[in-house]
This record gives structure tokens, C-alpha cells and sequence, in this order.
């Protein structure tokens, strides 16, 4: 098992990308439940505030796990 930590804020990214990957309370289930639906992904916590987002995975592979995880966020809503 490896945990995967995956995150964003006002030091890392302008307003204009955490605007694009905030969740809203009525958005972040479905977003949980995306990630938590590939085969890779055994566990997760979504975290969104108003200045940062970040996931926290648990995921059973670490081999290609670079390649995996670009289209595991770019499925989220």
C-alpha cells in the first residue's frame, strides 16, 4: 500500500486553477466516489477549503502510479 498526497493552495496555484478543482459540499461525495471507484484506489479524503484542495489516496500500486494518477484527477468533476 502506498498513501498518495495530492494538493493545491494560495502559495502553489493562482485563484484561477483552485477555482477549477474547489468542491462545493454538493460536488465533493460524487468526487470521492469517482476516485474512489478506480481499481488503483483502495482509500481517500477529499479536502476542499476556499484557498486549497487536497486528496489523500491510499493505492495499492506504486508502478506507474505518475501515469496513473493524470487521468484519475482529470476524471474529478
Amino acid at each position: 500500500m502506498t498513501l498518495l498526497a495530492l494538493g493545491i493552495n494560495h502559495k502553489t496555484a493562482p485563484v484561477s486553477l483552485r477555482e477549477r478543482v474547489t468542491f462545493s459540499p454538493d460536488t465533493l461525495d460524487q468526487a470521492l466516489d469517482s476516485l474512489l471507484a478506480q481499481p488503483m484506489v483502495q482509500g481517500g479524503v477529499v479536502l476542499s477549503t476556499c484557498n486549497r484542495t487536497e486528496l489523500y489516496l491510499s493505492v495499492e500500486e506504486q508502478d506507474n502510479l505518475a501515469r496513473s494518477v493524470d487521468p484519475l484527477v482529470m476524471r474529478l468533476p
